[in-house]
């Protein structure tokens, strides 16, 4: 058992740092082609006000409490004799995280090790696949609401906004539809069976899901019942971790000075999640900086502004918490092995 999990420790540390050192290559291909229009803003990194620097961080791991907030509601509607800490909520979604940074899985390596945590808390399988549904479903009802409403903004005649951008939030809209009536199937049981099935047949998965989930899926799981309250606050909070993530992206630009409005920092912040729901690499890498530089730039936003906001974000919200999420992973495997 020991021998499996450090193979695929391995597995996870060598996919990092072949896709680290992707990134870095194509940062310094991207800093160099632009290496005029960014000089000027590598300067004002000297400059840049340590508050604005300071908020961004701070939004960034409001961004973690907002995303442990959200199980913590789901989680007390199912009545469990003993409800996880806030505290320990807040390491699994880093841990979860971590995973759907390093496999490119949509977010299904992350749901599993979420799956994994709550069955120490003798939650019954279908109530687990139950709530990571309902989560996912609430995360994809809260981005509906900001692409829907910043399209309304964009259809404003107060000013033009690039096609490009009104093509991939009307694009958005669609896939997120699409995303969440495929959370909505997952609560008939034929369609448990066939993901099961489906899952057990690549390696990663076949470690980590149990029998049990097989032999439980059988029985139907209930969705949407009963739960109307604590959905309508999960996807509230779920609105705080976008809104906190995006005012991340704000408060790096405030910093350098920029004059860009919060409403062109939504732009960007919506589409890039658009186009990084496609499981290319881990954490949409490359894709997610290339299309935020390129919808900053269509938005009027300078080059090396751009690629300096960019950068300096992800490194915040993606390269940070790599190191977080594998250490407390392995905290966690310590556990587990005990006696």
């Amino acid at each position: 058992m020991a021998d499996g999990t450090d193979k695929n420790d391995g597995s996870i540390n060598t996919s990092y740092w072949i896709w680290t050192v992707i990134f870095i290559v194509f940062a310094v291909v991207l800093v160099i082609h632009f290496l005029p229009e960014i000089k000027k803003d590598l300067l004002l990194l000297k400059s840049v006000k340590f508050y604005w620097l300071a908020f961004a961080i701070m939004a960034q791991l409001l961004t973690y409490f907002f995303a442990a907030t959200v199980y913590r509601i789901l989680i007390r509607s199912y009545h469990l004799k003993e409800n996880p800490s806030i505290g320990a909520l807040i390491k699994a979604t880093i841990i979860s995280l971590f995973f759907n940074q390093t496999v490119p899985s949509g977010g299904i390596s992350g749901n599993t090790f979420i799956f994994r945590f709550l069955k120490r808390f003798d939650m019954p399988v279908t109530d687990i696949i139950s709530l990571i549904v309902i989560e996912l479903s609430c995360y994809y009802a809260a981005l509906e609401i900001l692409i829907i409403g910043s399209l309304l903004g964009c259809l404003l005649p107060a000013g033009e906004t690039p096609h490009a951008i009104k093509v991939t939030l009307i694009a958005g809209i669609f896939i997120f539809i699409l995303l969440g009536t495929l959370m909505l199937l997952a609560g008939r049981k034929q369609f448990l069976v066939k993901v099961y099935d489906q899952l057990r047949k690549i390696k990663f998965f076949r470690k980590r899901l149990s029998a049990e989930m097989l032999e439980t899926a059988n029985q139907e799981t209930k969705l949407l019942q009963n739960k109307r309250l604590p959905i309508i606050k999960s996807i509230c909070f779920q609105l705080l971790v976008l809104l906190s993530d995006c005012f991340t992206v704000y408060a790096l630009l405030l910093g350098l000075g920029a004059e860009t409005s919060a409403f062109t920092v939504l732009l960007v912040f919506l589409c890039t999640r658009i186009i990084a729901i496609l499981p290319i690499s881990p954490g949409a890498l490359v894709l997610y900086e290339s299309s935020m530089v390129f919808f900053f730039s269509a938005l009027g936003v300078p080059v090396g502004t751009g690629i300096v906001v960019t950068l300096l974000y992800r490194l915040l919200s993606f390269w940070l918490p790599m190191p977080a999420g594998l250490i407390l992973y392995r905290n966690e495997q310590r556990k587990d092995s005990q006696p």
